[in-house]
């Protein structure tokens, strides 16, 4: 590839950022890419780099959550090396990195998901400390494992599972002649290496060529979309000190001296809890509290308000005390592997992210269960004008909520009215909701730029509501409501939504709780923060809806009817009603590769954009996919470059299939989550 045939628009982030200076501090790093002339690819340093961009090889996300680094197999590659990267190499200041495993610690921490793989040979690296002339150890996926090397020798094989998509944060941490390899927080290996000219790299490493893999062109690449990327270099550290404690007393002792890299272990009893302020642990130092047993040590009484803080986190305790736990002008806080059954006497929010500048802050892992009065499971506010930015929800199990509520009893709720212009950047994703009956919204989004993926609601009341802000993004979906009454899909209002690649079956809402309301607005492009606001753009494309009493409506509600948006390539069959229900007719509304297959009393409802034919869906599991044959197959209009795979993960290529499955007898990799799949 050379920089002539790939050198298209810049800085291909949309939102609030031009370029991946914007979203990733790269102030000590260059970026090697894969164009350029042979063995001499492009690098670009600062302070050029602060302004540069190229798309596809290296460009902020869409979203402005992420930097993408795509390397194709036909990419430039250095003199000493066959495969191609969009990768950065670490400097200090104008001169490259270069420092010693045997002196102070050097910490790299990446957050990022591995998004595609190149054909024949799907391996890439996403993450190396490199010494004078080879790699010394990396994060390395190979199919769907992903290890952590010895120099060339697989060392530690971290899942073997991985699914194209996923997030996920690992940490190298170098400090007495030792590599130690972090996955998801947790230590998984520890690597005896003596070395002196060590660096740090990150991005894309495509390890295939065109001689080992096929097609020979730029549609055949590995890529990396990294979230956050941290390094730190300290002169040698004293060992973290494990605090043992056995009563409430100890416990508020430690955390009133608590320092970088305590272990604070609670053993099996009941404890109760008190204020954690102005403590910081740092990225390869955390403060950690944690359950000697899983679930043992029980939090009865007391409120917890981390506050001024961070890198702490809470792993592996059980709490049923009546107070919020408040996470208050901090960062890097983790809640992980808890479990929560709080006592509610009246309304209360079990979790509540809060306050001016909180960012990054983690809650994994957990189950939250049996809430039965006003308030919410967790809730992320911020400060009177910014929402808490870069938070994480995933892998939790959310259930039995309930009895209804007119409001306030979410799941989740990201933002509020007051501060709804602000950007987000949440990502909920890989969460299991189960009788969430609680509010008709069982996910409130209330913010822009955030992110709702790979969740899985079952037999739960309500819908997941992008009930403010613009520019959400909503993929991936498993909505199973089971012939439950009250069970709803999505419903939007405010502008440039994507919604695709989401799975609707057996749900019986309507109205505000339809299988997808493209809703209509009572104020248009402004008004009170707290109105509905006219549907703008939205994309909803290659979803698949499967018996629902109502599956699309547009604009069931309020009088303003939506604005050149886009209802494509999806797959709605149904027997009952309008499969494309339009309650208001909207404004400049494509309709485009659709097939809708009507049975018993239904119409289709729309006169183009639609193809009236059986898609032949099978049963597969607990989902229809498409089945051999299907017309739908090949079928949908396209021009979608956000729809890269398909609900399984499974890749989509050349002419789309429409609905949420692309046809494929490559493995699923993603699907309905069960009980098994999250939690503690």
């Amino acid at each position: 590839i050379t920089e002539a045939t790939v050198n298209g628009a810049d800085g291909g982030g949309g939102g609030t950022c031009d370029y991946p200076a914007d979203v990733l501090d790269l102030r000590n790093w260059y970026i090697g890419l894969p164009i350029g002339e042979p063995e001499k690819p492009k690098n670009v340093e600062q302070p050029a780099l602060a302004t540069y961009s190229i798309d596809p090889w290296f460009r902020a996300t869409e979203d402005c959550t992420a930097v993408q680094f795509r390397a194709a197999v036909n990419g430039v590659t250095t003199s000493g090396s066959n495969y191609p990267r969009s990768e950065l190499r670490e400097m200090s200041g104008s001169a490259k990195a270069s420092w010693s495993s045997t002196s102070g610690t050097h910490t790299m921490v990446i957050d990022q998901a591995i998004t595609a793989l190149p054909k024949e040979k799907p391996d890439i690296v996403a993450g190396q400390i490199h010494g004078g002339s080879d790699d010394l150890s990396v994060f390395r996926l190979e199919g769907s494992k992903l290890y952590v090397t010895d120099e060339n020798e697989k060392h530690t094989l971290l899942t073997d599972n991985y699914v194209l998509g996923t997030r996920f944060q690992v940490k190298f941490e170098v400090s007495d002649g030792k590599i130690r390899a972090y996955y998801n927080g947790a230590l998984k290996a520890t690597i005896a290496k003596n070395f002196s000219t060590g660096y740090f790299k990150a991005g894309a490493y495509t390890q295939a060529n065109c001689e080992r893999s096929s097609p020979c062109s730029e549609s055949n690449y590995g890529e990396v979309k990294i979230y956050g990327l941290t390094v730190t270099h300290s002169a040698n550290q004293a060992p973290g000190r494990t605090v043992n404690v056995a009563n409430s007393t100890q416990l508020q002792s430690a955390f009133s001296g608590a320092q970088a890299g305590d272990r604070i272990v609670l053993a099996d009893g009941q404890y109760t809890i008190g204020k954690l302020s102005g403590k910081n642990g740092t990225a390869s130092q955390p403060i950690t509290v944690v359950a000697a047993n899983r679930g043992k040590a029980v939090i009865n009484d007391g409120q917890l308000e981390v506050a001024n803080s961070s890198y702490v986190t809470f792993e592996g305790l059980k709490w049923t005390n009546k107070s919020t736990l408040k996470i208050t002008s901090s960062n890097n806080v983790r809640l992980t592997r808890n479990h929560f059954r709080l006592t509610e006497e009246s309304s209360l929010k079990w979790v509540l992210i809060g306050g001016a500048d909180s960012h990054h802050n983690r809650i994994d892992h957990n189950l939250f269960e049996e809430k039965h009065q006003l308030g919410n499971f967790i809730t992320i506010d911020g400060s009177a004008t910014q929402q808490s930015q870069h938070d994480l929800i995933d892998h939790n199990h959310f259930r039995d909520i309930g009895p209804r509520a007119q409001n306030e009893m979410e799941a989740i709720r990201v933002g509020q009215s007051a501060i709804s212009q602000s950007n987000g950047f949440t990502v909920i994703e890989s969460n299991l909701f189960e009788n969430c009956d609680g509010d008709p919204e069982i996910i409130s989004v209330k913010s822009n730029d955030n992110i709702v993926r790979y969740n899985t609601f079952r037999t739960s009341q309500g819908t997941l509501s992008h009930r403010h802000g613009n520019r959400g993004t909503l993929h991936g979906n498993f909505f199973l409501g089971e012939g439950k009454a009250g069970t709803g899909g999505i419903r939007i209002y405010g502008q440039d939504h994507k919604i695709y690649n989401n799975y609707f079956e057996g749900l019986t809402g309507t109205g505000h709780d339809a299988a997808l309301q493209v809703d209509g607005g009572d104020v248009d492009t402004s008004g009170a923060l707290n109105a509905h606001w006219r549907v703008y753009r939205a994309s909803v494309v290659n979803n698949t809806f499967v018996n629902n009493v109502s599956n699309i409506e547009v604009g069931a509600n309020y009088n303003l009817a939506p604005v050149d948006s886009t209802i494509a390539d999806n797959v709605v069959t149904g027997s009952q009603g309008k499969l494309f229900n339009e309650r208001k007719v909207p404004v400049n509304m494509t309709y485009a590769g659709n097939v809708g297959w009507p049975t018993g009393s239904a119409t289709v409802g729309v006169t183009s954009g639609v193809r009236t034919v059986d898609p032949l869906l099978a049963r597969d599991g607990s989902v229809h996919r498409l089945g051999a044959g299907s017309p739908a197959i090949d079928a949908g209009a396209g021009g979608h470059a956000f729809v890269t795979d398909d609900m399984d993960g499974q890749a989509r290529a050349g002419s789309i299939d429409a609905g949420a499955d692309e046809h494929s007898s490559s493995g699923v990799t993603r699907g309905p989550l069960t009980s098994t799949d999250v939690g503690p």
